[in-house]
């Protein structure tokens, strides 16, 4: 198959499309995107303007007559919506999220019929939740039963979005017991007949407030045969395959809503003067801002690795999307907290600084913590694989990561192949990037400044997760312990040095090729080193030199107009 080459102006386009969100005459300006919020409105200006760029054709393959080629395309596209308004970019997402299934599984008469849809600008909900099981799957209540033209779905879903207006919905519903006792299909609205399909009122939220979450109640609702999506009793699988990817993609909505926070509080705390000076010069106020553009820069370089393994190694997909969808949303919304100090009681005046937008991406960011699997969720996730990957490490079975997954330039990819699609990481090659790094630090011949800090930083990460694999094996054997919170904060201190193996991965890739003498000499890797150590228990470093490079770095992206980021994206 041939392969195309991303085109990273996309995103760039659809940035300029949407103009300036500080112009309140734009379609996604924040002076809008908070009245919506406010009065509890869908933000239809903006899902209008990105379907009049094409949007829509992004959400879907190449083969059925849309542009989606590339996971990193999308999540670029993503992050251009998110950081104007979360709530129209999930509603947009929630129907990439529901259309993932068919174009992972489906049948080509499926694929068809969902491009239509795309296309003609409709909202697909994912119906896959419900009131009184939340997480557990496999306890839904919603049935499926055979009939002689094919199959009867009653049951109601509940909490799942664009509810009230969808087209269409992918449905999970019970077709027998245990793990192979759900079966997915691919129902349309105006195939159901109005008794069948009974959308419930919406639900009120304390973020997202314009969204339409709610539920579905189904009645009798005929089905036929080629409304299922893969096989009877393959819905479980299909599920796990899918949210390796939408739970990456929502890496791309918190990185949108901090870039928004970090910039109000950067441009706010440049401008207010306090004993004389800008309180940018105080120490404490320049921490939190080089901490939150580090989280930046740590959740870039995890999640776009992640969206690159969906293609070139899917078989660190299953680690990598649980690390992404634990850590990103978590640490953005820590950082958005902890810029809220920075703006002080202007981060909740509802009109004195940027019309409010921070209170409203402050609220948002908080629920992608729940998206796709909520904490505990992934965590779990994590934890089940931790015993193979502590194993594969005492055997010496790891491997570097594939060519191109931490590259400097995107690589030519085909869209995601599902056969390709692993549920489990069996050795994590992506962490194997500290050792990686340290032996070049160590062997090299690097005249690096920070070299000596590098490799201490380097030599400390080794131990922790030396001290992490015994601990994993010591309680493997425990059923017990899978769910204990000792396993939970065990994975949650695994998420991080999976993020510090992306970043010297990244680094090494990038340290030969790049012109940013930030990158070259080592700044940038000290600095995300340092602070997901600091996020684990290490002694936080004083205000230094590499943090002042990094805080100069980020106001040259302010003040020339780019999006916080180490990819060269100009901003509308």
């Amino acid at each position: 198959m041939t392969t195309t080459p991303q085109d990273p102006s996309l995103a760039v386009s659809l940035e300029r499309a949407l103009g300036d969100p500080r112009d309140e005459a734009s379609p996604g300006s924040f002076a809008r995107s908070v009245r919506a919020d406010r009065k509890g409105a869908f933000p239809g200006e903006l899902c209008d303007a990105a379907f009049a760029w094409g949007v829509a054709d992004q959400l879907v393959p190449e083969a059925y007559g849309g542009r989606l080629r590339a996971l990193e395309e999308c999540f670029a596209l993503s992050r251009v919506l998110s950081r104007r308004d979360l709530t129209a970019t999930v509603a947009i997402g929630a129907s990439l999220l529901a259309s993932l299934p068919v174009w992972l599984r489906g049948t080509t008469e499926q694929r068809h019929t969902v491009a239509a849809l795309l296309r003609s600008r409709a909202f697909l909900s994912f119906a896959l939740s419900e009131r009184e099981h939340g997480a557990d799957i496999i306890a839904g209540e919603v049935t499926a039963r055979t009939t002689d033209g094919g199959w009867r779905i009653d049951g109601t879903k509940w909490l799942i979005n664009n509810a009230g207006h969808a087209s269409a919905a992918t449905v999970t519903a019970r077709t027998g017991t245990g793990f192979r006792g759900l079966t997915l299909f691919l129902l349309t609205r105006s195939e159901a007949g109005a008794d069948a399909w009974t959308p419930l009122p919406g639900i009120a939220t304390h973020g997202l407030s314009g969204s339409a979450f709610g539920g579905i109640t189904f009645t009798d609702l005929p089905a036929r045969d080629s409304d299922v999506i893969g096989k009877k009793g393959q819905g479980l699988e299909i599920l796990l395959e899918t949210l390796q990817i939408t739970r990456v993609m929502v890496g791309s909505f918190a990185l949108g809503a901090l870039d928004t926070c970090l910039r109000a509080a950067l441009d706010f705390a440049r401008s207010r003067t306090l004993y004389g000076a800008p309180i940018v010069t105080m120490e404490p106020v320049a921490r939190r801002l080089v901490d939150a553009y580090t989280d930046v820069l740590i959740g870039e370089t995890l999640a776009l690795g992640a969206c690159r393994a969906a293609h070139l190694a899917p078989d660190q997909l299953p680690l990598m999307s649980a690390c992404v969808k634990y850590l990103v949303p978590r640490t953005a919304t820590d950082s958005i907290e902890s810029l809220s100090g920075v703006l002080g009681a202007r981060s909740y005046l509802a009109e004195e600084h940027w019309h409010g937008i921070f209170e409203k991406m402050r609220r948002d960011c908080s629920v992608t913590t729940l998206f796709d699997g909520s904490s505990p969720v992934n965590l779990q996730a994590i934890v089940e694989q931790l015993p193979g990957l502590a194993r594969a490490r005492s055997a010496d079975q790891v491997t570097d990561v594939p060519s191109g997954l931490f590259a400097p330039a995107p690589p030519a990819l085909d869209w995601v192949a599902a056969e390709d699609l692993e549920l489990a990481t069996d050795a994590d090659a992506v962490l194997h990037g500290l050792t990686a790094a340290y032996r070049t630090l160590r062997d090299g011949h690097h005249t690096l400044a920070p070299r000596r800090e590098l490799l201490q930083l380097l030599e400390w990460f080794g131990a922790e997760t030396d001290r992490l694999d015994t601990e994993t094996v010591r309680n493997a054997g425990d059923a017990d312990w899978n769910r204990s919170g000792a396993a939970y904060d065990l994975a949650a201190r695994y998420s991080h040095l999976h993020a510090a193996g992306a970043c010297a991965w990244k680094w090494l890739n990038w340290c030969t090729e790049s012109s940013d003498p930030f990158i070259a000499d080592g700044t940038w890797l000290v600095l995300c080193l340092r602070r997901i150590a600091t996020r684990i228990g290490r002694e936080p470093i004083v205000l230094d030199d590499i943090d002042r490079a990094a805080l100069a770095r980020l106001e040259r992206a302010h003040d020339d107009q780019y999006l916080f980021s180490d990819l060269d994206f100009p901003l509308g």
